[in-house]
């Protein structure tokens, strides 16, 4: 497309330019994307907060959506030739673990964005990520569930899958579509297990109480909110509790 607007090719010149800037809505933290020559080579490079880089440079997650995108576009333009906005035309793209290289805020949003920019285009894709079946619910996007059972692959679906809509990410994490996994940690779980086991029995050795009392410490000081908001208020409740406790031992 570059080599074709330095031609005079005006729609590819406007190609160029709407390739462009789809890249630069979902792509972040980029302003500006420019092709440069050096010999007989070119190359990509963007304009992030700390200066001009390479595209080839750039993380992963930024090289494969740049790479996929601008090959999906040019698909795109080839195939509806005579179209106003070849990226609002009807198509079907199939993508492997689309949250691979992404950092967890691009993975809530990149389904708003692809939907946006490709306004007739079906994207059916895999995730291994919670944050994608968050934003694949707020999109009304269907959610497939691949189970293996034995020696085949069973597809759960609608019904047969819980609705998570407005649920919280380790809401989501522990239900049955990642597993039931736990959403602490392998030691954390550990410890809450001994814990009750501990709280179970009648009577405790001098031994096990002093364990007690360290498991108590150590899931006292596990967070309980999950939004800021609430670790800043569970913050300010602690920080008030001391101070009365404080006050208690001056009275």
């Amino acid at each position: 497309m570059e080599y074709s607007s330095l031609k005079g090719d005006k729609q590819a010149a406007k190609s160029l330019e709407q390739v462009r800037q789809t890249l630069l809505k979902v792509l972040p933290d980029i302003t500006n994307i420019i092709i440069i020559s050096e010999g007989h080579q070119q190359f990509v490079e963007v304009e992030t907060p700390y200066g001009w880089v390479r595209l080839r440079d750039m993380s992963l997650g930024y090289q494969t959506l740049v790479v996929w995108l601008t090959d999906f576009a040019s698909k795109l333009f080839i195939r509806y030739p005579d179209s106003k906005n070849p990226l609002e035309m009807p198509a079907i793209v199939l993508i492997d673990e689309i949250d691979l290289h992404l950092h967890p805020s691009w993975q809530r949003k990149l389904i708003g964005f692809l939907s946006g920019i490709f306004k007739n285009t079906q994207f059916i894709a895999t995730a291994h990520s919670p944050l994608v079946v968050q934003a694949a619910t707020d999109a009304d996007a269907n959610v497939v569930l691949l189970k293996r059972e034995g020696d085949q692959t069973i597809v759960h679906q609608g019904r047969d899958l819980p609705d998570v809509r407005h649920w919280r990410l380790e809401q989501i994490l522990s239900s049955e579509l990642f597993d039931d996994t736990p959403p602490l940690s392998p030691q954390t779980e550990a410890d809450l297990k001994r814990r009750n086991e501990l709280l179970l029995k009648k009577r405790l050795t001098a031994k096990e109480k002093e364990e007690l009392a360290g498991l108590n410490a150590s899931v006292a000081d596990q967070p309980v909110g999950t939004t800021r908001p609430e670790r800043r208020a569970e913050d300010l409740l602690t920080q008030l509790a001391r101070n009365l406790g404080k006050a208690d031992i001056l009275e």
